[in-house]
């Protein structure tokens, strides 16, 4: 399987994405505990997300990711379904900040018990993305693990 590099390989590199995916979340949630009202809707770029669309999209990635990996797991012949996580976000703010990072972490507990569970070889199977080509597991383990990341600048970015 020719597999497409993941969006944010640049930032994994080398690193573990099971060892980044048990860490960043509590980076993130260290970092944002404790903003402010100005903080959480601070932006760290003109025209870009808030803290707390940030937080919201990382809860949002965890539901698409995850839902994607156990249709994946459970659905013969399962065909990725593209969603916009911008669109995800317009959808639902302005939203509760702390209801979004608590979220996010129970989300990521629970998906990351089940990509621990499946064995190496199943992570590594195709799952047919319609616009990226043949996928797998592994390569959702190491997005969501640099889309961690990307994100975490942000949010440092807006912590000054």
């Amino acid at each position: 399987m020719n597999t497409p590099a993941t969006p944010y390989a640049y930032l994994v590199g080398a690193q573990d994405p099971f060892d980044l995916l048990s860490t960043s979340p509590k980076r993130i949630a260290d970092l944002v505990r404790g903003f402010d009202e100005r903080k959480w809707t601070a932006t760290y770029a003109p025209g870009k997300w808030t803290a707390a669309q940030i937080v919201l999209h990382l809860a949002q990635g965890e539901i698409g990711f995850g839902s994607r990996v156990r249709l994946a797991l459970t659905e013969d012949d399962y065909v990725i379904q593209p969603y916009d996580g911008g669109r995800w976000v317009e959808l639902e703010s302005p939203v509760e900040p702390y209801a979004a990072l608590g979220a996010f972490l129970a989300l990521r507990r629970l998906n990351l018990t089940l990509y621990e569970q499946v064995p190496a070889a199943r992570r590594a199977r195709p799952i047919r993305h319609p616009e990226r080509g043949d996928i797998s597991i592994d390569w959702i383990v190491r997005t969501l693990a640099g889309h961690d990341l990307h994100h975490l600048r942000h949010l440092q970015a807006i912590a000054g």
